[in-house]
């Protein structure tokens, strides 16, 4: 299956992808000049987008076996779909590729009643960091599970149909032929000039809300000495959805700050091969960027920040060997110097949609180490949606940030009732203030900035896409090898 980029998507509000023209894929399209010599080596992975002939495809697959097809796109989802609106996608799709103009009428027509009494912003609503060159428009739902189905199919429904074939890989990059081991400096934070690192996860969206969180990171400048995104580009991982909902944004922080990314299972549908070439891209800005692989330490005398790679061999999961030979090594060393030993990664030990119960990458993968040794003191993560701050718990010798926030529109939820761990903050507000009335389905979105301090101690503050600050705690040791802990909490009006 080849998948075009049709110039008829773009009636849907769908932008092409970077470079992309009417006739090649995508990625022919790309200009050599653009790609690092060591990336042209790397496998074509990006997902086909779907044209008619992959439409009639996942058409005869639902007709053939409806319940897998069904169970596919809700698992890619995380959403329930129903029958009749699989159905209805389908009729659309089709009419997207034979009577595009009576598939405009119709959703003219959808959208004009969906807007009646729903209203806009108000005049007066603003905030500090609005400005014209990110527009806001609300009655957006691009990326909603629900509401933009047509888009998950048109551009992840090849994954669907893909199901049981061979992966489209591109080859993974080990530590064992670096020499850096995938281990690089961080600098020494000084008595009043701690080292700011940002956190965001589930950024890649290219929306209004992530791009305000990149203008809030790029307006930080020097002062911000690392940014690390913890997985998450929208739909699939394409070289064009890198480029235009990471690339692009994020570029004017590559002069001032190390900006590291580390993989989901969304780049994992395009096989992670626009995602390494995107880091080899970034290599090639200068030294500040060191980052080879899907894994990586930095490293300091009182503190570590070890990103892990949750998606490449198996979603959710991190039991190859090599991968825990080397964390364990990390810790073990981190533990052993009395640093503060922070764990990054997209998928969540655990989170709100399962409150009751731990995920394997916990309870299984990495119970010895983060369990029976205590080796992890905060543990931070993209993959459950939505922002929250947890405390430890018997079991759970760690204090947990779920960061999954930065740009997907998840639904808006509250905190859960019987969590595993004790809930300190838990970002309920919807997208837009109450008193607006606008998305209130929708839940807010935003980031976390860390601030470790010359005297081992370190500083967690949650800001939403506006700037306004929701969380701020302390966190220090007990005693010289005590448990890290939530000295100070101070939650947003």
């Amino acid at each position: 299956m080849e998948g075009r980029w049709n110039p008829l998507y773009e009636s849907l509000g769908y932008r092409p992808p970077a470079g992309a023209k009417a006739a090649p894929p995508a990625n022919e399209a790309e200009a050599p000049a653009k790609r690092r010599a060591d990336s042209v080596s790397l496998v074509d992975t990006d997902l086909p987008i779907l044209g008619p002939e992959e439409l009639e495809a996942l058409k005869a697959a639902f007709l053939r076996e409806p319940e897998d097809v069904l169970r596919w796109t809700e698992s890619g989802l995380g959403a329930r779909v129903t029958v009749g609106a699989f159905v209805e996608v389908l009729h659309e799709l089709e009419l997207l590729f034979t009577d595009p103009g009576q598939l405009e009428e119709r959703l003219d027509a959808a959208g004009r009643h969906g807007r009646q009494g729903a209203g806009g912003l108000p005049a007066d609503f603003t905030f500090p960091l609005r400005t014209e060159e990110i527009p806001i428009d609300p009655t957006r739902t691009r990326f909603e599970p629900g509401a933009d189905l047509r888009g998950w199919l048109l551009f992840g429904g090849p994954v669907w149909l893909e199901q049981g074939a061979a992966a489209r890989q591109a080859p993974f990059r080990w530590h064992f032929g670096a020499k850096s081991r995938f281990v690089y400096p961080l600098r020494e934070p000084e008595r009043g000039h701690p080292v700011e690192v940002a956190l965001f996860a589930d950024f890649g969206t290219g929306e209004y809300a992530s791009r305000y969180l990149a203008r809030q990171l790029v307006m930080r400048g020097e002062r911000l000495d690392c940014a690390v995104h913890l997985g998450g580009v929208f739909y699939a991982g394409r070289q064009g959805e890198f480029d235009a909902h990471v690339a692009r944004p994020l570029e004017p922080l590559l002069a001032t700050t190390t900006l590291l990314t580390l993989n989901a299972a969304p780049e994992m549908r395009s096989g992670a091969g626009a995602y390494f070439r995107y880091l080899d891209e970034r290599r090639g800005a200068g030294p500040r960027h060191p980052q080879e692989g899907s894994y990586f330490c930095l490293t300091a005398e009182r503190f570590q920040l070890i990103g892990l790679d949750t998606a490449w061999f198996e979603e959710g999961r991190h039991r190859e060997p090599a991968l825990l030979q080397w964390l364990e090594q990390r810790l073990s060393e981190g533990r052993r110097r009395g640093a503060m030993n922070i764990l990054l990664s997209h998928a969540a030990p655990y989170g709100p949609e399962d409150p009751v119960r731990l995920a394997p990458l916990v309870s299984e993968d990495l119970k010895a180490l983060v369990v029976g040794r205590e080796w992890v003191d905060l543990w931070c993560w993209g993959g459950a949606r939505g922002g929250a701050l947890y405390d430890r718990a018997p079991g759970l010798p760690f204090l947990g940030a779920s960061l999954g926030h930065g740009g997907f529109p998840y639904a808006r939820q509250d905190a859960p009732e019987h969590p595993v761990a004790p809930v300190r903050f838990f970002e309920s507000r919807p997208r837009f203030p109450e008193w607006t009335g606008v998305r209130q389905d929708r839940g807010n979105h935003g980031h976390a900035t860390l601030w470790l301090h010359a005297d081992g101690t370190a500083s967690l503050r949650y800001t939403d896409w506006m700037g306004e600050v929701r969380c701020e705690a302390t966190l220090a040791r007990q005693g010289a090898r005590g448990p890290v802990m939530l000295r100070q909490l101070d939650l947003g009006g």
